[in-house]
């Protein structure tokens, strides 16, 4: 969660909505348009650059007058102050048929009187739109005006990457124009880049966790309709992402640990499909309530519990609030208290800034970041005294660059009794999605015993 900064981006671009495009190794450099030289449908967008989200307000068309080289240059620009939201971000989408070990975007960009920041996204996706590496340049807040300039993006390019996304991100109010983008592979042009020998583009799966109708279903209590899916058979093990995710996130925990246990995974309230028609403030005894219910109203009397950041701090409270309905609890990254002592100074500066940027904006998806990281900075509030009431088995892990201090989550271990603690080497808060093999190999093990 070093990304906090521009964490917001990552989850809209991790939308499944904007992710889901086939590759075909037949295409060439020359038909991915970078010059923007080629609008033969005379549309707003040049040809072969689609949307990659483009919120109200915004306007992307071609350029004839304003242009770095050529005959065109596209340009985005906030049109209409009256319904502005957040951001517009224009992408090529590129199929990752390179070898290669690090990844390049060039482009020349002009800027004019751009309020919060100008970016430039490279996004590069594995075959089940997982977001291995990602870049956007938010944190340079590069903004103004100014002439045009060059400017770069660099990644290193992952063995198991599908599908790469590039394109120019306007945030705020302002005009950018972007020409002459490049991609290079290990400093060579698409156009002399090694591919991948026999390359074949992968199958998609016929269905995506977090929006599959057959194995979903809808939970409807006093002030919330909460989303869940369910796989597998055998013991029920209750699944609970972190803050701001979703079903979507813990999709390579449900495709292995389905083969051992009824996975039930959930959309907590005022994220991913369950929706929240409360308005006051969010806490982690709310969520533990929502999960009670949600267990009562599925007829569960006991579940495992997997929870991770977030959902590690809603599984604690339920082994203490309700412990007849815990059997054995696995939690990663959670936190008992937010403070330096916890997650550092540092990581509090940064949810702050989040919560500062949402002040005083009415849209749906501004007003609920808000309630969210608001929670992170006041909740959970829980003693590790209180921690000894805990009868389940627990599991409490991290990673050894964990946002979570280490000191925090041996406390966390040494206060619940009998605890096992795993401190997972090379690793930080996002293994259950980075090293998913290691994380489930360890989740799985603790409830077999």
């Amino acid at each position: 969660m070093t990304r906090l900064l521009y964490f917001v981006l990552f989850v809209l671009f991790a939308n499944p909505l904007f992710a889901q495009t086939d590759t075909d190794e037949k295409i060439t450099p020359a038909d991915f348009n970078f010059g923007f030289e080629s609008n033969k449908s005379n549309q707003a967008l040049p040809d072969k650059w689609g949307t990659f989200s483009l919120n109200k307000g915004y306007k992307v068309t071609s350029d004839s007058l304003v242009k770095h080289s050529g005959r065109r240059s596209m340009r985005m620009e906030l049109s209409d102050t009256t319904g502005a939201s957040r951001y517009a971000c224009i992408s090529a989408t590129i199929p990752a048929i390179y070898e290669g070990k690090k990844i390049e975007l060039r482009a020349w960009v002009k800027l004019e009187h751009v309020s919060d920041f100008m970016g430039l996204m490279l996004r590069i996706d594995n075959e089940d739109n997982d977001v291995l590496a990602f870049e956007n340049l938010q944190q340079k807040r590069i903004k103004g005006s100014k002439d045009w300039a060059l400017y770069s993006v660099k990644l290193n390019l992952p063995k198991d990457a599908v599908t790469i996304f590039a394109g120019p991100i306007l945030a705020g109010t302002g005009k950018l124009w972007i020409d002459d983008v490049q991609m290079l592979i290990d400093g060579k042009d698409l156009s002399l880049a090694n591919k991948k020998a026999n390359y074949v583009a992968p199958q998609r799966s016929p269905f995506r966790y977090g929006s599959n109708a057959a194995a979903g279903g809808t939970v409807k209590l006093k002030d919330v309709s909460l989303y869940y899916e369910s796989y597998g058979q055998g013991e029920p093990l209750l699944l609970l992402h972190g803050n701001s995710q979703s079903i979507y996130y813990l999709k390579k925990q449900i495709t292995e640990l389905s083969k051992h246990h009824r996975v039930i995974a959930v959309d907590t309230r005022a994220q991913g499909r369950s929706e929240d028609f409360s308005k006051g403030e969010l806490t982690y005894d709310l969520f533990a309530d929502d999960m009670k219910q949600l267990m009562d109203s599925l007829h569960i009397k006991k579940a495992n519990i997997l929870g991770w950041s977030d959902g590690g701090n809603t599984g604690l409270i339920m082994a203490m609030k309700y412990p007849e309905y815990v059997n054995k609890l696995a939690v990663m990254g959670a936190v008992l208290f937010p403070s330096n002592e916890s997650i550092g100074k540092k990581v509090l500066k940064q949810i702050g800034t989040v919560v500062k940027r949402a002040e005083g904006k009415t849209d749906a998806f501004y007003v609920t970041q808000k309630r969210l990281y608001n929670m992170l900075l006041k909740e959970p509030q829980i003693e590790f005294d209180q921690l000894r009431s805990i009868k389940s088995p627990v599991l409490v892990m991290a990673g050894e660059h964990d946002i979570v201090l280490g000191k925090h989550t041996i406390a966390i271990a040494e206060h619940i009794p009998n605890a096992e603690l795993i401190i997972f080497k090379d690793a930080n808060h996002y293994i259950p999605v980075e090293k998913p093999e290691v994380f489930n190999e360890a989740v799985i093990k603790f409830l077999k015993h």
